[in-house]
């Protein structure tokens, strides 16, 4: 009996030293919040920030970006409150008005400042533009009076009809609400006495607003399928369609260890990107394809540098 426990001794050791490796993923520090801090701080031009600095300002005035996106301050004294106060602040009391004009106007910005195309109940919108309008008095920050509106003009070489008014009541990823305020299509005169044709908009608040028109197709769920290791902490992925202006962040299922979107649009041809940090290295994965029913896309990564991740990006 002795003998037989010590041969099945022997053999057990010998085969415990015979078994093969078993691959093991190195975990590293949660990097994703620092990759969408990386994009917004090194992708957004300076040109698409404008600052207009004005003093006791009494009558109308139309303020102009670089690119032409056109702000109508109209009835001024009339038009601005103190931020959650209701209070009236006329602007020709105001020594120190300044009002901030953000502009997004493609798909790399649109990464970057953390936004998307997502509407109420994960509807996708396609937009012709995103733009923030900020506004403050000697540094107390303003909201329009009620029943007031801004009008903004949007450049666009070609528009199209069916465009509505999408805003957002804070500075999270929660989706857009469409208002009931449609998007005309317009055309002003420049400076040099040309014609712009574009989109002009009647914004009811401050803050972000896009013109965008929802994309009415079939959808149905779409998931990528990252390498071992990407996944929520350290990645940061979207669908981008190659002929709309849509960004679709993903978000991780960790059951299924996908990224996934619930609610895509079947038919549409698009990139997927993933954007990911592990440890000190950058890693890019990027492909093309078209959202078929219940598709499972496997995306693969190279690793690049800091730089060629942001240029990528730049280039959306």
């Amino acid at each position: 009996m002795f003998r037989l426990r010590w041969s099945y001794g022997l053999l057990l050791l010998a085969a415990l030293g015979c078994r093969k490796d078993v691959d093991t993923f190195q975990p590293y520090a949660p990097t994703a919040t620092e990759l969408g801090a990386l994009l917004s701080d090194r992708v957004p031009s300076s040109a698409t920030v404008s600052t207009f600095s004005l003093s006791n300002l009494s009558t109308d005035k139309v303020l102009e970006t670089a690119s032409g996106v056109q702000v109508f301050l109209v009835d001024t004294d009339q038009l601005f409150a103190k931020e959650g106060s209701g209070i009236p602040t006329p602007c020709s009391t105001c020594p120190d008005l300044k009002i901030e004009v953000t502009e997004v106007l493609d798909k790399g910005d649109m990464i970057a400042r953390g936004l998307h195309t997502i509407g109420d109940s994960n509807k996708v919108f396609e937009t012709a533009g995103m733009i923030r309008v900020k506004a403050n008095c000697s540094g107390q920050a303003l909201e329009l009076l009620p029943n007031r509106t801004l009008k903004v003009n949007l450049p666009k070489a070609n528009t199209s009809a069916d465009f509505w008014v999408f805003d957002r009541t804070t500075e999270d990823t929660k989706p857009w609400n469409i208002s009931p305020r449609q998007v005309y299509e317009a055309e002003w005169p420049t400076a040099n006495g040309a014609t712009q044709s574009g989109y002009e908009l009647l914004l009811s608040q401050l803050g972000w607003s896009a013109a965008g028109r929802f994309i009415p197709d079939q959808t149905s769920s779409f998931c990528i399928q990252m390498p071992t290791g990407f996944g929520e902490q350290n990645t940061l992925t979207y669908v981008i369609f190659k002929n709309q202006q849509v960004v679709l962040p993903m978000t991780f299922d960790l059951g299924k260890n996908l990224f996934c979107y619930p609610k895509m649009p079947v038919g549409y041809q698009v990139q997927t990107v993933a954007v990911s940090k592990l440890g000190d290295q950058f890693y890019l994965g990027k492909a093309q394809t078209e959202v078929g029913t219940n598709a499972i896309f496997p995306m693969n990564t190279q690793l690049m540098t800091e730089e060629a991740v942001i240029n990528f990006v730049k280039g959306l």
